[in-house]
Formats: C-alpha cells, sequence, structure tokens
C-alpha cells in the first residue's frame, strides 16, 4: 500500500472511506519477512561504518512452517454430489489451486490476509448478462493484505472489497481496481483502470461492470485464525508474528552475538609497533590538509586479521610488551543456550509450542518428534485449519456458481463441501470416523456418501456394496462394520 495513495483518493471520490492506517502495520510485517528491517537489521558503528547484523530469518521460517502443518498433499476437497466432484477436481487442477495453498497459507500468515480472486477472461456481455464463448476462461488471482481494501465490514467479516493491482502500459503506470461489491440481487464486478493522475482510462477487451445474481462472492480470503488486537484494522487479519516481534529480535541479537564471537573469536597476536614494516601514504583529507600515514605491511588478510599492533618504545620493551599471544573462549555452549531459548519464546508466541526448534551445529532444525506431544501446536492447528476450510470451500463455491452460470455446467454451488484431512496428524482416524457415523447417524450423509468417506471407496465401489448390502438384507449396524476394499 506505499504507493496507493491514488487509488485511496480514487476510492474516496467515488463514496467510500476506506481506512488506510492500518497498512503500516503489514509494511513492516513483510520486512520482518524478507528477513530486512532497515531499522533494526542496519546500524552505524562508532566509526560511522554501516554494518548489518546477522539474522536468523525466522519471520519466513514460522509462516513456512505453518504452511506445512496446515495443508499436505493427502488433502483433499470433497462434495456431496458426484457431478460436483467431478467438475471441480477437473477445474481445480487445471487452474493449479491445490499447488497453490501452501504459498497461499505463507503469504496470509504474514501479511495477514491473502485473498484469491476468481477472475474470468474474454467473457462476453449481452443485454448486461455475462456469457462465455470458447475463448471465455478464467483464472486464480492471489493477493496480499496490501493489495487488499475493504470497503464494508458486518460483524468483522469483509463483504465489499477492493483488490489493486499496479501494471505499466505504454511505459505509463497503471493502477488495476477490481471491486467486489454486493447488492440486492448479488455481487457485482467492477473494473476500473487509473493513470498517476487518478484519471480513470479505457483498458481494451475488459467489461467494466458485470453482475452474477448470487451473493456467492467471486473471491475467498484466508487469515491466521487469531483475534487482531490492532486497532482499525477494517476486517483484515493479523500477521501470525504481529506480536512477536520482539522475539525475532531476541532470535537476531542472541545469533548475531554467536556470529560475532566466532568471527572476533580467532587467535589474536599483539605485537610492537617497532618490529614491522610499514609503507608512507599521502593524502588530502576532506578539510584540503595534506596527510601522511603508516600503513603496515601484512602478507595477507589472515594475517591482518590475526595481529594487532601496540605503541610503545622499542628501547625500554620485554617479551609481553614485544610479542603477546591472545586465545579467546569462544563460548560456543554459552550462546547456543541463548539462541535456543530465544526460539523457545518466538515458536511459543506464534502458536507452534515451546520446542518446536532447536539450534545446534550452527543452524536451527524442527524438532518433529515433538509434534504428537505438542498440545499448544495442535490446539493452533486445528484452529486455523477451520480457516483454511472456509477459504478453500469459498473458492470451490466460486468455481461451482461460475460453472453453472457461465459455462453451463450441471452443478451445484451450494453443495456441502469440506477439506478432507487425511494426514492423522491434525484429525485422527478414530475422531474422523466418529464423526461420519454421527453425521450418518443424525441423517446429514447418505449411505453412499458414508461408504465413500469412512471406508475410503470408490462411488462405484460404494454402490456395489450398498446394492449386495439390500440383496442380503443387511442391517445398517452390519454395514457399518464392513470394509470395503479400494
Amino acid at each position: 500500500m506505499n504507493d496507493n495513495s491514488i487509488v485511496i483518493k480514487y476510492l474516496k471520490k467515488l463514496g467510500y472511506n476506506p481506512i488506510t492506517d492500518y497498512y503500516g502495520n503489514v509494511n513492516y510485517w513483510g520486512e520482518w519477512y524478507k528477513n530486512d528491517v532497515k531499522k533494526f537489521h542496519k546500524y552505524y558503528d562508532e566509526d560511522g561504518i554501516k554494518r548489518e547484523i546477522y539474522r536468523l530469518g525466522m519471520a519466513k521460517r514460522g509462516c513456512e512452517d505453518w504452511s506445512s502443518i496446515l495443508y499436505t498433499e493427502k488433502d483433499v476437497m470433497i462434495c456431496d454430489n458426484s457431478n460436483n466432484q467431478a467438475y471441480l477436481d477437473k477445474t481445480l487442477e487445471e487452474l493449479k489451486f491445490e499447488d497453490a495453498i501452501p504459498e497461499n497459507i505463507e503469504n496470509s500468515f504474514w501479511s495477514g490476509t491473502l485473498g484469491t480472486i476468481v477472475r474470468v477472461k474474454n467473457a462476453i456481455l449481452k443485454g448486461g448478462e455475462l456469457q462465455a464463448d470458447e475463448k471465455t476462461t478464467q483464472e486464480l488471482i492471489n493477493v496480499t493484505a496490501d493489495k487488499i481494501i475493504p470497503l464494508r465490514v458486518e460483524h468483522g467479516k469483509i463483504i465489499d472489497v477492493a483488490f489493486v493491482s499496479k501494471t505499466t502500459d505504454n511505459n505509463k503506470t497503471i493502477y488495476y481496481i477490481e471491486i467486489h461489491e454486493l447488492k440486492e440481487d448479488g455481487y457485482v464486478i467492477k473494473n476500473i483502470f487509473i493513470d498517476e493522475q487518478g484519471e480513470e482510462t479505457t483498458k481494451d477487451n475488459v467489461i467494466k461492470e458485470y453482475k452474477i445474481h448470487s451473493n456467492i462472492p467471486l473471491f475467498s480470503l484466508l487469515e491466521p485464525k487469531i483475534v487482531n488486537n490492532i486497532d482499525n484494522n477494517n476486517g483484515l487479519g493479523i500477521s501470525i508474528y504481529a506480536n512477536a516481534t520482539d522475539q525475532l529480535k531476541g532470535c537476531d541479537i542472541a545469533y548475531n552475538n554467536f556470529v560475532m564471537d566466532v568471527y572476533l573469536g580467532g587467535k589474536k597476536v599483539f605485537y610492537n609497533k617497532s618490529l614491522i614494516k610499514y609503507n608512507v601514504e599521502t593524502y588530502t583529507d576532506k578539510d584540503g590538509n595534506v596527510v601522511t600515514r603508516e600503513i603496515p605491511i601484512y602478507p595477507d588478510d589472515l594475517t591482518r586479521q590475526q595481529f594487532k599492533i601496540l605503541e610503545g618504545d622499542l628501547a625500554n620493551a620485554n617479551d609481553d610488551t614485544l610479542i603477546h599471544e591472545y586465545n579467546p573462549n569462544l563460548r560456543a555452549e554459552e550462546n547456543e543456550k541463548i539462541v535456543n531459548f530465544a526460539l523457545n519464546l518466538y515458536s511459543f508466541k506464534i502458536g507452534l509450542g515451546k520446542g518446536y526448534y532447536k539450534f545446534e551445529n550452527g543452524t536451527v532444525v524442527t524438532a518433529t518428534q515433538y509434534l504428537g506431544e505438542n498440545k499448544d501446536l495442535v490446539g493452533n492447528a486445528k484452529k486455523h485449519r477451520r480457516s483454511l476450510n472456509d477459504y478453500t470451500v469459498g473458492i470451490a463455491r466460486a468455481l461451482l456458481l461460475l460453472g453453472r452460470i457461465l459455462f453451463n455446467e450441471q452443478v451445484d454451488e451450494n453443495d456441502n463441501i469440506q477439506l478432507t484431512n487425511k494426514d492423522g496428524f491434525l484429525v485422527s482416524d478414530e475422531e474422523l470416523q466418529n464423526q461420519y457415523r454421527q453425521d450418518f447417524q443424525a441423517g446429514l450423509m447418505s449411505k453412499l456418501t458414508y461408504l465413500m468417506k469412512a471406508r475410503g471407496m470408490s462411488e462405484e465401489q460404494a454402490k456395489k456394496e450398498l446394492e449386495l448390502a439390500k440383496q442380503d438384507n443387511a442391517s445398517i449396524d452390519d454395514l457399518l462394520g464392513t470394509r470395503g476394499e479400494k
């Protein structure tokens, strides 16, 4: 949002009143994610030389690990309706949505909010209605919080929103604003282009406005499932490490101390100045004065680092003042304890629990053997997983909606859809089986769906099993006790 003041002014002219103060937080989180916080990682030493501290980069690492925890290749989108399932499987594969989910989780966790837009390309407008032809396609566009401007928020949920991007046309900067606004008869999507002066411009082959006659949005938002404690957030989420930046600083300070101890901890030999040869150099300083200085002659850079000059009178020198050797203690064990302490605080603050990270042999490793015992991590992961489920189901409903109204597919966007976890980490097999059984007994799941989900059967296998059960006049208890083969 650094250069979007032009967009904000334009939206205000349209009658919107977007909140802009919040984006400073997003930019700050972005600096941590990029491992380059200018007001912390860079400093000037006592000689005025610009330096940088050594850093671990744990902000991005935390987002990466949460992404790995919350989604695996074993997760699948499940629909009750077989037509919906077939169309969704095909469409999601074409759009490579499942490949993008890990990256989207990571971007959501650093910026606080990730938006995915289902964008229609090369459609036509007839009689105010959006229609498709052989050239019409759709794509998924992913944007982070700095490109999302909420326009209407109800009970903490973003209803109307503008997505902003910047492009170049004929060497001129153009801002693209895509507004999704819910009206009485459904969502209206507006495509607006403005130049650097905030004046509206046109774009060939882009429909300026169209309706979808549904309250199902063509966008879905993913946020970490934690309460945003920053004022004026306007419905946007909060970074997973927003309240852990002090702990991030602690990690980098501890690691910097470790590296500097190693870097500066080499053997030192102090020797009398009179024992070395020098080159004499004359130069003019910044005030115009001619200055002469002596430059010690070192064999190589290592020697320069190892040997240090001491002033002194050679006539009065003794063995200690001529040459003195110093071998410092590297404090490796103490430094490792400090870094691990900092990592424990950080992992605890971002919901991974203490002990998730361990610093050893100069690098950070994940204590994967600790995952099953980490109740904090599992509890937080289940909360985040519900947010991920809502996000992916939102995308699925948008695709099914467009499949029905635009591509004339026999699908229903109001189907029961969920992102099923089969990894066994967040949800055990026993928990899943109990949930399936409860849904079936409550009349919320058909026999066919039960066999497909609980027994891992294909639709064809489940139908055959039901037919056999019918022929054998099996009771439902017998049916629930059988286990089909894939």
